[in-house]
């Protein structure tokens, strides 16, 4: 059997050592943030189930979609009986930033055939993102790529599988059991307060906190936008002022 990523039929067991290697090490960085993923996504669940959605409409959002801040900019649309259409275009709107994503990984993954990266782009989330440009900052070449194996798609999928298990598990949890959650115990404030944690020590270096500067400023400042476009505002702020700061020469002293 052929190695490359293209022609292994059997996920994990019909791979090579390497690159199931490859997919419990993504599998593995994923698991740093399991409890900031699953804390949101019972955050997420618990909203779903608290809506006007039965219980099996929200399982299968929960499933279908797998974006947190699209359905849950979707919910209170529903709830106030907008079209469908309003509905769609406001999930489209904040979904935005996974086309910057695309983007930016494209390079990483071209090689891939076109189904593959279909289903790639589906599982690929932003802490998939994140985590994946953050270790790999340079494209391989064909040879490159073929010489470890493949050893950075086969991550990816760890990453991959890492995050949707995590987020669907909570998800599911806060969809089942909303009912027998009181909205005093405040999660929404314990999902932000993970969040915080895992971010502070990203910002290691000047880049990274130019980037989160502009990205909160920009966001407060353009709150008041329709369809939550103050997100997608702050995503192309952030890194437009993260790539000034990176290539930027530093200053002596």
């Amino acid at each position: 059997m052929r190695s490359d990523l293209t022609h292994s039929k059997i996920p994990y067991w019909g791979w090579t050592p390497l690159q199931q290697q490859a997919w419990r090490d993504g599998l593995k960085t994923m698991s740093t943030s399991a409890v900031t993923i699953f804390t949101w996504a019972v955050v997420t669940g618990l909203a779903m189930g608290k809506s006007p959605l039965s219980t099996e409409q929200a399982l299968a959002m929960s499933l279908c979609v797998f974006a947190g801040t699209a359905q849950l900019a979707a919910l209170p649309l529903l709830a106030s009986g907008f079209s469908i259409g309003t509905i769609l275009v406001t999930a489209f709107v904040v979904n935005l930033r996974f086309i910057i994503f695309s983007i930016g990984v494209q390079a990483y993954f071209s090689h891939l055939p076109y189904w593959r990266r279909v289903i790639l782009g589906y599982f690929t989330a932003d802490f998939g993102y994140l985590m994946f440009t953050s270790r790999f900052t340079e494209v391989q070449s064909a040879q490159e790529r073929k010489a470890d194996g493949y050893y950075r798609s086969y991550f990816m999928y760890g990453l991959a599988t890492g995050n949707w298990t995590i987020w669907q598990s909570g998800s599911i949890l806060g969809i089942l059991f909303a009912s027998q959650i009181p909205d005093s115990w405040g999660l929404e404030f314990a999902g932000t307060l993970a969040l915080i944690a895992v971010i502070v020590p990203m910002l290691d270096h000047r880049a990274a906190r130019w980037a989160a500067g502009a990205a909160a400023t920009v966001a407060v400042l353009a709150f008041a936008l329709p369809l939550k476009l103050n997100l997608t505002l702050a995503i192309v702020a952030a890194i437009m002022v993260g790539i000034l700061a990176d290539r930027s020469p530093r200053r002596p002293g």
